[in-house]
């Protein structure tokens, strides 16, 4: 699945449990688990766009806020690592767009009403089968991976 770009584009999933997908101008994807620090996370951001300049990033992140159903303190983290992320992309002048996640999953193709356990299982699958190669595809990883393709083929629109 590999298409040559003007620009790279960077995927987050900022749940603690998250993760980090990037597609270089050459097509070629890589995926992170979002890392423990904010230190980690900003070398980790650092190292993705390297010598990009901001204006050939393309970046984006799905949107979380906090749900009635949420425990404080996951509602809390939830928000501590996005508005990290936030900081980190502006640190380097690149713009943050952000997706709710119902945008891209729907997108994707994924069935309506799954269980939460079937739906991530199923995203899991959908990922491995876009990009076989991945370097590390996990349930960690597997919605910034979905989150990036779906940056590049549709929300950036770049066919």
């Amino acid at each position: 699945m590999k298409k040559k770009s003007r620009f790279k584009y960077i995927g987050i999933d900022p749940g603690k449990g998250g993760g980090v997908a990037v597609i270089n101008e050459k097509g070629n994807i890589k995926a992170y688990k979002c890392p423990e620090s904010s230190e980690e996370m900003a070398l980790l951001f650092q190292i993705l766009i390297g010598t990009t300049p901001a204006t050939k990033v393309r970046l984006l992140m799905e949107r979380v806020w906090a749900r009635p159903t949420n425990a404080v303190r996951a509602a809390f983290s939830y928000g501590v690592n996005y508005g990290q992320w936030l900081g980190i992309a502006s640190s380097h002048e690149v713009q943050m767009n952000t997706a709710i996640p119902v945008e891209w999953i729907k997108w994707i193709g994924c069935p309506k009403a799954l269980k939460r356990d079937v739906r991530k299982r199923w995203l899991k699958e959908k990922a491995r089968e876009l990009y076989p190669k991945i370097n590390k595809l996990t349930l960690a990883t597997s919605d910034a991976i979905l989150i990036v393709h779906y940056a590049k083929e549709e929300y950036f629109n770049e066919r």
